[in-house]
């Protein structure tokens, strides 16, 4: 009859599980870390922020995504808008999730690299019915006051005046209480906080349309292969689709590589 100490296997039971939890955090340790701003609580519903209480957002959910299916820890950092840009150009933080089409030429860096397309998001006029007709393409905001929001990025912002509010939420308090006739917002985030605010608002002229990507400080640009294949990945299994689903986005993922 073989004789089993009950207290010795118990104790190498506890070492063993010690040793694969100590091997599991030195594992994720060596995960390279990557910074990145998340913006403000509150801001650019429901990319930065959930639409509902304590959810957290589009890009919050993505990055999460791309982190657990590569050796890439993503770390956010929370910037203000105005402070965010600065922040990457001084190498404070690593990237950010931009859509290229807001820039103007004089903002397109050589010193960062980009990744392959996330999913579309577009930029619209917009205004309230009764005014409608007076926005019928970009052309007609050219030397008027626009509703924007400070530390934003828009292209053609040389060409009209810009009325600066902190964020998308007071903006469209901004538009319902005429102080101004026309603002500048994404699509989506422009919906939901019309619904809050029981607004009737028309989307007029398109002003910009393209995808949101990954633009990486150029110092990291061996990581770029990696995140690209990651991207990938969650793109072709369905996965990216299933969080804009998740938050009742209707944006398109872009299948295209650039």
């Amino acid at each position: 009859m073989i004789k089993v100490n009950l207290f010795t296997t118990g104790v190498q039971k506890y070492y063993f599980l010690l040793l694969l939890t100590w091997l599991s955090d030195y594992v994720y340790a060596q995960k390279i870390q990557l910074h990145f701003d998340e913006g403000e609580q509150g801001g650019w519903v429901p990319f930065r922020t959930g639409a509902q209480a304590n959810q957290s957002g589009v890009l919050t959910d993505v990055t999460q995504l791309i982190s657990v299916n590569s050796e890439i820890e993503f770390i956010p950092v929370p910037l203000p808008a105005r402070r965010a840009q600065q922040a990457l150009e001084k190498g404070l933080i690593d990237f950010d999730i931009i859509c290229l089409e807001w820039l103007n030429q004089g903002q397109k860096s050589q010193s960062f690299v980009t990744s392959e397309p996330l999913f579309e998001v577009t930029e619209h006029l917009i205004t309230l019915p009764s005014k409608q007709n007076l926005f019928p393409d970009r052309a007609s905001i050219f030397g008027k006051y626009v509703g924007t929001i400070a530390g934003y990025f828009y292209f053609d912002d040389s060409q009209f005046k810009r009325v600066d509010f902190l964020n998308e939420n007071q903006l469209l308090l901004g538009l319902k209480h005429k102080r101004f006739d026309v603002i500048i917002l994404e699509r989506e985030t422009a919906k939901y906080w019309a619904s809050q605010h029981k607004m009737d608002i028309k989307f007029t002229a398109l002003h910009s349309k393209g995808n949101l990507l990954i633009r990486l400080r150029q110092e990291h640009a061996e990581l770029m292969p990696q995140i690209n294949e990651t991207i990938q990945y969650i793109k072709q299994s369905g996965a990216l689709q299933n969080i804009l689903d998740k938050h009742g986005v209707d944006s398109k993922v872009s299948y295209t590589k650039m």
